[in-house]
């Protein structure tokens, strides 16, 4: 099968894997190498990186809606279109290019968690399950009929292991759909709308740890933040302190006052054990401004921190 690969991030990479390994004729449109890094140099998307080392054909898009766009994915006369992490909406000039449609690969059990970033969605919300769908693609944003999907446990998992996860999963699932389209075997199940629910682009502040809050947030926060925006506390000084693992613990009985949430609990075990609305959260790796990462242990070796000292804001 003919397939056009319309995707960037590192997300659709074991897409890519998937379909050129799996005997397509594949080729990639991708967004344009942008300045990253300190030193501001052109960085191609992962998936521009990957297909290099592929040797698979790999055109950089500013605008697939615009004339040299639609030219250049007409031109590769694909059977079917496939877009994961892609980064650009599709028109429908796009859509119509291929004979057996457009598909797209979504990090969520839709029709829960529609949007830009339905995974940390779904670890602040407290789902105990997500997973990923193939859809069609339709005018209206990740509203297109599902074609397939797969559910995985949340349990304790970070975002980022949870899309590398999905990532896996909504590879093997379009070799399935493509298989099935094939054979003119394919089932389209339309989206609830009741049932929608909308995800939302996380900004840096998201990462901000409540410690009013109840532990079992706390640990949903850090977790759907990492790596990105990335889960962040105030040091006493006011300067900041990346979390990068850390769970939910309980709270020992003390003597009265109760700490205050961001406080600092003295015990023999090894973390650090900080008072939440309810119950403690155990810190376990952090990074300190311009640092590297480390273990609590180590940090506080360096970096002591006196009992009752308090995390803020």
């Amino acid at each position: 099968m003919k397939i056009t690969v319309l995707a960037s991030g590192e997300f659709a990479v074991p897409t890519v894997d998937a379909l050129v390994h799996g005997g397509h004729e594949v080729v990639i449109a991708t967004q344009p190498a942008r300045p990253a890094g300190r030193g501001r140099k052109a960085r191609p998307t992962a998936v521009a990186a990957h297909a290099a080392t592929l040797g698979v054909p790999c055109e950089e898009i500013e605008d697939v809606n615009a004339l040299a766009g639609l030219e250049w994915i007409t031109a590769t006369t694909p059977d079917v279109l496939a877009v994961v992490a892609f980064g650009q909406k599709l028109g429908s000039a796009v859509r119509a290019i291929a004979p057996w449609g457009c598909v797209n690969i979504h990090p969520s059990l839709l029709p829960r968690w529609r949007g830009a970033a339905p995974v940390p969605a779904a670890l602040l919300a407290g789902d105990e399950r997500t997973g990923v769908c193939v859809i069609d693609v339709v005018e209206r944003m990740d509203a297109g009929d599902v074609l397939a999907r797969k559910e995985t446990a949340v349990a304790g998992k970070t975002a980022a292991e949870l899309l590398d996860e999905l990532a896996l999963d909504g590879a093997e699932l379009l070799l399935e759909v493509l298989d099935r389209m094939a054979q003119g075997d394919l089932t389209r199940r339309p989206q609830d709308e009741s049932a929608v629910t909308r995800s939302r682009k996380l900004s840096r502040d998201d990462g901000r740890v409540r410690w009013e809050h109840d532990a079992r947030d706390v640990d949903r926060r850090v977790r759907a933040t990492t790596p990105r925006p990335g889960a962040f506390t105030l040091l006493p000084d006011g300067t900041r302190l990346a979390i990068l693992r850390g769970g939910p613990d309980v709270l020992p009985a003390l003597d009265p006052p109760l700490p205050l949430p961001g406080e600092i609990i003295p015990d023999e075990e090894e973390g650090l054990l900080v008072a939440c609305g309810r119950e403690a959260y155990r810190l376990h790796e952090v990074r300190p401004e311009g640092s590297k990462a480390m273990a609590v242990d180590a940090y506080l070796r360096g970096h002591p921190l006196p009992d009752g000292a308090r995390f803020g804001p």
